[in-house]
């Protein structure tokens, strides 16, 4: 499933500005006409059996997202660009979100990408989320076979289903239609944090403000350190 590497000259690659620790390679998809409305960045319906790109999670690109509101809702942005400004960001708005972002396509062929959090084991139990935990390991089945998942909100995981056999017949190959790379372009299309939108997104000037020194805070660090 890997692509070939991208011969454009001088283009700068999303997955350049945006990866934070693998080297993977993709490239656009010639002739392929979907404008961003038609590839979702909401995770499969539970009623929807889908696969996912790639052949395993290391396939996925791993990326720092940040909830920006957008009007009376909230969008997730990505952090593109240098490693330093992708740093800085992380830093200006504490609250990001590592994730896997997971291409798929249903059994009715419909795009989509599922921002799912990269797991992390909690450092007072070891343990990891298991919304977290199943989410992935769903995400990794499904690049082999047709899967579907349920919310099991009572005990706070999914469940994972295979499609049957004659299903996994009748759903045939996945046709992602376009390249793993254009499809993240496509959907996130105006949704980057990058030096130039930092300063002309009024969504995401707005949602970094001026901090306030407070002194409260200054007294717990210097209390924290031992000073």
């Amino acid at each position: 499933m890997k692509q070939d590497k991208n011969t454009t000259p001088d283009r700068k690659s999303l997955f350049s500005e945006t990866r934070v620790s693998k080297d993977y390679k993709s490239t656009l998809t010639p002739g392929a006409l979907i404008g961003s409305s038609q590839i979702s960045r909401n995770k499969p319906t539970d009623q929807e059996w889908f696969q996912v790109y790639g052949d395993t999670m290391d396939d996925l690109e791993e990326m720092a997202v940040v909830k920006i509101p957008v009007g009376d809702r909230e969008e997730d942005y990505i952090i593109r660009g240098s490693k330093d400004f992708k740093e800085d960001v992380k830093n200006t708005f504490k609250k990001v979100r590592m994730v896997n972002v997971a291409y798929y396509t249903t059994s009715t062929a419909r795009l989509g990408l599922w921002l799912i959090a990269v797991p992390i084991e909690n450092p007072n139990t070891g343990n990891i989320n298991a919304w977290v935990a199943t989410a992935n390991e769903i995400a990794e089945m499904a690049q082999h076979k047709w899967v579907k998942k349920i919310s099991n909100v009572g005990h706070g995981y999914y469940e994972g289903f295979y499609a049957k056999d004659e299903d996994q017949q009748i759903f045939g190959e996945p046709n992602y239609r376009l390249g793993y790379e254009e499809a993240v372009t496509k959907s996130f299309d105006k949704f980057f944090i990058t030096e130039e939108t930092i300063e002309s997104d009024p969504h995401v000037r707005q949602a970094i403000g001026n901090p306030i020194n407070l002194k409260s805070a200054q007294d717990a660090d210097r209390s924290k350190n031992g000073k």
